[in-house]
């Protein structure tokens, strides 16, 4: 096949170069280039900013487009002018109106209307908005992919990997909320071998990829991870739990400085959607370990590796609360 990968040098977007670059298609990389990073052999690159235009792909034909960075419906009315037989969009679960409730599934309402001044709502509005434009164009021959939260090597937010370097700190941990709330999250490269397997496949529709396919809780994680930094040579850990008056009350904020921990009841469903789909058409998902490990590897290999999540200070300062 003959695959045009729009993004391609950062987070989900290199994963899937990586992966179908090992499936003997011809790759093509269309990308900014503010982005460097070494892409496998054999795939070519076409700079540029779709933005602007898509000139430096416009003049072929495709077997399939991936598109990993489309964030905004103009962008997807340009890249949509393209000829290719498949469109495979990678969305997001904020696509969808509700996430207030447990088990969401693909059929839910996705946003219609909302408030660009709404960080939030404008991110997921505009993909909704872009998930449409992509049904149109391709009623028949489209994949959209809605992942929870996602994490692995070359993560840019560094939520999850806020985690791993934790963990191999060792010692008291400040482990957030109920120990048994259920959590999800799904690796990129999991992302991006279900798109390879989509493609050759040729299996269409609409998809929430998280993981893992058994419930799993923040102690479950947790545990895990204190494990697999101990096979690395880290100090043991002791989780310290808080609960979740506790961290309100010390102002903690959610998801970005204490990671995988919310408490706000409008996303109370984002970590606890339906993949039954996804798993019956083939979604398959690596042992928790596995990606623990990965991404211990790529700390070790990048020191500047971004990670958010709350300071070494403060978290002294709310142990020492405990």
């Amino acid at each position: 096949m003959k695959i045009l990968i729009l993004g391609g040098t950062r987070f989900v977007g290199r994963h899937v170069v990586e992966q179908l670059a090992q499936g003997g298609d011809r790759v093509v990389c269309f990308h900014r280039g503010e982005n460097t990073c070494e892409l496998p052999a054999g795939v070519e690159e076409r700079l540029g900013d779709r933005n602007a235009g898509l000139s430096a792909v416009a003049g072929e034909a495709w077997d399939a487009i991936v598109d990993t960075s489309g964030y905004k419906p103009e962008q997807l009315e340009r890249s949509l002018k393209l000829r290719s037989t498949r469109y495979i969009f990678v969305s997001s679960v904020n696509a969808y109106a509700d996430l207030s409730v447990s088990g969401i599934t693909e059929d839910a309402p996705s946003i219609l209307n909302f408030d660009p001044s709404d960080e939030a709502q404008s991110y997921g509005g505009n993909k909704a908005a872009c998930e449409r434009l992509v049904r149109e164009g391709y009623p028949e021959r489209s994949v959209i992919l809605r992942p929870g939260l996602i994490v692995g090597r070359w993560d840019p937010t560094g939520r999850f990997t806020y985690w791993c370097e934790r963990l191999l700190r060792g010692g008291r941990v400040l482990a957030p909320g109920a120990p048994q709330r259920r959590v999800q999250f799904v690796d990129a490269a999991d992302i991006a071998r279900f798109t390879a397997h989509l493609l050759r496949s040729e299996t269409n529709g609409t998809f929430n990829i998280s993981g893992p396919a058994e419930p799993l809780t923040m102690e479950d994680l947790l545990l895990a991870g204190a494990a697999a930094s101990v096979e690395r040579g880290a100090p043991p850990t002791t989780l310290v739990w808080a609960s979740d008056a506790f961290l309100r009350e010390n102002g903690v904020g959610e998801w970005m400085e204490m990671p995988l921990w919310l408490t706000d009841e409008q996303y109370a469903g984002i970590l606890e959607l339906s993949i039954d789909k996804a798993l019956a058409a083939g979604l398959t998902l690596r042992p928790i370990e596995e990606t623990l490990h990965s991404i211990f590897d790529w700390l070790a290999e990048t020191p500047d590796a971004k990670y958010a999540g709350i300071t070494p200070g403060r978290e002294a300062e709310l142990l020492a609360k405990l």
